[in-house]
């Protein structure tokens, strides 16, 4: 899980210095990274994806991207990765609510957050935390309270964080 670190450390500090990069928009895991969510089907076998409404579209889909190629090859990847990534979502989705106006940086800097912790996590339980059986594309991460989602950083925080892993 050091290898990990390592290559998260210097996402970060690619991100701090050299800036957020673009790619086409995400769709993997069960999670669909867009500007505006389609409508709500109805009557499908299988549930719509997790949709994350964006209008950093190409800079999310990029974290993502990075996220996943730092991620791919821990075993046990294919069992949680529709956690891992529906984590980012959430991440996106709960930033953007509390804080209409977010920036870019502040999303990127949230998302490279809940990535350190997600790679914790693994570390800690040798593996993600995930539900065995789940329905409508619902996660683990879903029904935690906002009690235990208090730690969401604001944007002078995620400034804070960035910087720190800079100048690490």
């Amino acid at each position: 899980m050091k290898n990990t670190e390592k290559k998260l450390a210097a996402l970060s500090k690619t991100v701090a210095t050299s800036g957020i990069g673009n790619a086409e928009p995400w769709g993997g895991a069960d999670v669909v990274v867009c500007a505006v969510a389609p409508p709500p089907t109805e009557g499908g076998f299988y549930p719509d994806p997790r949709y994350v409404e964006t209008r950093y579209v190409a800079e999310i889909s990029w974290m993502f991207e990075q996220i996943r190629n730092i991620f791919w090859n821990h075993p046990g990847y294919g069992a949680w990765k529709e956690e891992l990534f529906g984590r980012l979502g959430n991440v996106v989705q709960n930033q953007t609510a509390r804080n209409v106006d977010a920036t870019m940086e502040h999303l990127i800097a949230a998302l490279l957050h809940e990535a350190h912790a997600i790679a914790e996590e693994i570390s800690d339980h040798e593996g993600l935390d995930t539900m065995m059986l789940t329905w409508d594309n619902h996660i683990l991460d879903d029904f935690i309270g906002n009690s235990d989602s208090s730690g969401m950083l604001t944007p002078t925080e995620s400034n804070a964080f960035l910087t720190s892993l800079v100048s690490e």
